[in-house]
């Protein structure tokens, strides 16, 4: 896919997702950073499994971001303390609820959101000043957007991928 497709499926994608249409973005460094902030959640239970990994390089991917900042990204060991992140990153702090919400998608991403992952995005959550009951009803949309994916998927597509 050429970087103009690449361009045009991102911005249609976040169009799609959100409704939000956009003409600048973050910058490379708030954009690792939250990244970052994404793969230390994942790593909660001492593990980033190679689903969750591909998520946030997928989300990356998605959002247009650098082939510098992916690759670093690939290449981060998720060792650092969230709060430092945050120290630095006005956008992780900005983006506080969609922070969550991407960080528990990532965690998710190997189909288990184990309690030690749940513990990591407490804590970022509670750095953020994010109330239990809204991680809690982040965690719930979560739920709710996979069974009603399920079930367009069955839907329109019988559960299956047509070109396989």
């Amino acid at each position: 896919m050429s970087d103009e497709n690449s361009l045009i499926a991102s911005r249609w994608y976040v169009k799609e997702q959100w409704g939000w249409s956009y003409d600048s973005y973050i910058s490379d460094e708030d954009a690792l950073n939250y990244l970052k902030a994404l793969l230390v959640c994942t790593k909660g239970d001492d593990i980033i499994s190679e689903a969750e990994r591909e998520y946030v390089i997928g989300f990356a991917a998605c959002r247009e971001l650098p082939l510098s900042v992916i690759e670093a990204a690939k290449a981060y060991d998720a060792n650092e303390d969230i709060a430092d992140i945050m120290s630095r990153s006005p956008i992780v702090q900005k983006a506080k609820k969609g922070m969550i919400y991407w960080a528990i998608k990532a965690c998710s991403a190997d189909s288990e959101y184990n309690n030690q992952e749940k513990a990591a995005v407490r804590k970022m959550s509670g750095l953020m000043g994010i109330s239990e009951q809204i991680v809690e009803e982040i965690e719930a949309v979560i739920i709710e957007e996979k069974k009603l994916k399920d079930k367009r998927n069955a839907l329109v597509y019988d559960g299956e991928v047509l070109w396989e």
